[in-house]
């Protein structure tokens, strides 16, 4: 492990303000001796995106793009092609710089990689497609992207959820998959790395939550509960 701080990961925090400032509170990201990593999904679905955005970027805090943000930085670029929320005018040019800046991935060490969604088995990390790393959930055995509609139509029984897939040489930190409102999912491996998926959904009313780890190995969560349901959860995070 290169980086001898501790490595604080927090997971998506979907405009979820009030939880995003208490769980801030809660793991003492200002200590130089802390490392805080925030996975993606700053925006959408909770009550309070652009301050969620402004308060990360006011705080310098490090972030990982997620596919929500992909999608904003597309209609910004010009693909006005669907109805965009209100607060997509509330960004500031310094927000938006700030969302532009988040890399696709951040590589701690070798073995130990922080992304938002997923990624494909055998592919060196810098390689891996940008569509992988910040939406993929199902492959099928030949490495193709299978889509989470077609999973939940039936329409794809070959898929199964990627880190079905490893080991990966790495340990994996990330997203996007809501796994369950209350806990997160390890997938362990015989190399002795592992897939750590800890978004518990706080906007669907779960719980936000940041994963510790101290030289590459897992040391401890801490969660926050959400206040309330800020968006309706239909069993996948999408």
């Amino acid at each position: 492990m290169e980086d001898k701080r501790r490595i604080i990961i927090v997971s998506d925090v979907h405009g979820c303000i009030e939880e995003f400032k208490e769980l801030l509170d809660l793991i003492n990201y200002k200590s130089p001796n802390v490392r805080a990593i925030l996975l993606g999904d700053l925006i959408d679905r909770g009550p309070e995106s652009a301050q969620c955005v402004k308060l990360a970027r006011e705080l310098d805090l490090e972030c990982v793009k997620g596919n929500h943000e992909v999608k904003f930085l597309k209609w910004h670029k010009g693909n006005k092609h669907f109805d965009y929320p209100k607060y997509y005018d509330e960004f500031s040019d310094d927000d938006i710089n700030y969302i532009n800046r988040m890399p696709l991935y951040i590589k701690l060490a070798e073995d130990f990689w922080i992304l938002h969604a997923g990624v494909k088995s055998g592919i060196p990390l810098e390689k891996q497609k940008a569509n992988d790393l910040t939406y993929l959930r199902y492959n099928d055995p030949d490495g193709k992207f299978v889509s989470v509609k077609k999973v939940a139509r039936g329409e794809a029984p070959e898929a199964v959820f990627w880190t079905a897939y490893g080991s990966f040489g790495a340990t994996i930190v990330y997203g996007h998959e809501v796994h369950s409102l209350t806990d997160i999912r390890v997938d362990k491996f015989d190399d002795q790395t592992a897939c750590y998926g800890i978004d518990t959904g706080a906007c669907f009313g779960g719980r936000l939550s940041a994963i510790y780890f101290e030289d590459g190995k897992y040391v401890d969560l801490v969660q926050v509960q959400a206040k309330k349901e800020y968006a309706k959860y239909f069993g996948r995070n999408t």
